[in-house]
């Protein structure tokens, strides 16, 4: 129990810290896909979803924990994938609201590293990212 709580504490961290080390970054994807968008804007939303941004990262770093035992729990697996659709929709409903573009965002879209740094929130609607094709 204990290593779990170090290892969930630890991962928390490194995450809080990349975050705060891409914070700047005005690169990529970011720019193009935040367009009409002020900074102003872009901060507060930043703001008020780093909670749930970082219980998404949790709960998909569980999902990658589990896959990697012998015999991996498949509910447990399907309940973490749950939770994080759950966060994905608060978190673009709070998009929504704030006046953002709405489809493309910051983190929302490529698989590919050179598309947006491969944040892994999702495949920007199964449109290409930044308009590249």
């Amino acid at each position: 129990m204990k290593r779990i709580t170090v290892l969930v504490v630890t991962l928390s961290l490194a995450v809080a810290l990349f975050g705060i080390a891409n914070a700047g970054n005005r690169s990529g994807c970011g720019d193009c896909a935040q367009r009409g968008a002020s900074s102003e804007q872009l901060r507060k939303f930043q703001a008020d979803t780093i909670d749930l941004r970082q219980e998404m990262m949790t709960k998909r770093f569980e999902i990658k924990r589990e896959n990697l035992k012998t015999t991996p729990d498949k509910e447990k697996i399907v309940s973490l994938q749950a939770d994080i659709k759950t966060l994905q929709s608060k978190i673009f409903d709070i998009r929504s609201k704030s006046g953002l573009p709405v489809g493309k965002s910051n983190g929302d879209c490529g698989k590919k590293m050179g598309d947006c740094g491969n944040r892994g929130m999702g495949e920007c609607n199964n449109a290409p990212c930044c308009g590249q094709k």
